[in-house]
């Protein structure tokens, strides 16, 4: 599992990278992306002002993080993403291993670790999700902000939270699954950003995104993962199985965004501007797309079938 081969050295932030890391930062947990960006940094030996600067922000950031209230699924999540950090920083001393497998398994050791830490404190399935859900449903009345003749969201806007706020317990039974992925992108684009703030980096350079792909025959963890749903098993196996089928539905949308990605990689500017506009506002039909194009790549490698013919070939 790996990235292909590795651009250019000396690649340096980017307007896109920047927005990508923007993008994690306001949608996802900062904490998968600073932890791990921080400890590797500080692994590398930082010696430049570059370096420094970067860390220092960083090192603000995640500390912004650990303030505030932390009840049950905070400190969850403040667990979730420390050991994260330490595992895959401790599989990253492997100079030549590749950098998603070491995502995916810290993403995997880590979740086993938090769950059997949090089993050992007396912490069962229904309290976590009952957690899950508090915690949910404070972050949508924050949005959701003051009522009556304050300053708030539109009413439409509200109604939509609100709406959230209900299924709250629905998704709190998901988002284990929605933080694994969560945690898996955030380790992959702390990777990224370390090897282009620091002097020396630590491992390989990971190579284009376009080029992201995974071994084939893992679809049949999704498949099994398939029969565990349609299949008579008591109510925390059906948990974990619907958890780990939002980890491969992310995999193999990830996958077919970078078959995407490839598509439209010669394409005019405007073009591919437009077409990444239009898959934010459909956002499920761009999902499902990606999804059907990363299975479709894992028989047919579709990006080895636009790969230029070798000139005199058949």
């Amino acid at each position: 599992m790996d990235f292909p081969a590795a651009p250019k050295p000396g690649r340096r932030v980017s307007l896109g990278a920047a927005a990508v890391l923007a993008g994690f930062l306001l949608l996802a947990a900062p904490l998968f992306v600073l932890a791990p960006f921080v400890l590797l940094t500080l692994l590398a030996r930082p010696r430049t002002g570059r370096e420094l600067f970067w860390l220092v922000a960083a090192g603000v950031g995640l500390g912004l993080t650990f303030s505030g209230p932390h009840p049950l699924g905070v400190e969850f999540l403040w667990a979730s993403g420390l050991v994260l950090a330490a595992v895959f920083a401790a599989l990253s001393f492997r100079p030549q291993a590749p950098a998603f497998g070491r995502a995916l398994l810290a993403v995997l050791i880590t979740c086993l670790a938090v769950f059997l830490w949090e089993w050992s404190r007396g912490v069962s399935w229904p309290d976590l999700q009952q957690a899950f859900t508090s915690m949910l449903r404070e972050a949508y009345q924050t949005m959701a902000g003051p009522s009556g003749n304050s300053p708030g969201p539109k009413p439409d806007v509200r109604n939509v939270l609100q709406s959230f706020s209900d299924a709250a317990p629905q998704l709190a039974r998901a988002l284990p699954g929605v933080l694994a992925l969560e945690g898996l992108a955030g380790v992959l684009l702390a990777w990224d950003w370390h090897h282009r703030i620091a002097a020396q980096p630590l491992g390989a350079t990971p190579g284009r995104f376009r080029g992201f792909r995974f071994n084939d025959h893992l679809v049949w963890g999704a498949i099994f993962t398939l029969a565990l749903l349609i299949a008579p098993v008591p109510d925390e196996v059906a948990a974990i199985a619907e958890n780990l089928l939002i980890l491969w539905v992310g995999l193999y949308a990830m996958r077919g965004l970078a078959v995407a990605a490839a598509l439209f990689g010669l394409a005019p500017a405007p073009l591919r501007v437009l077409t990444a506009a239009a898959g934010i506002v459909l956002f499920p039909l761009g999902l499902g797309v990606c999804l059907a194009l990363g299975l479709a790549d894992t028989w047919l490698d579709l990006r080895a079938r636009l790969a230029p013919r070798a000139p005199g070939g058949i």
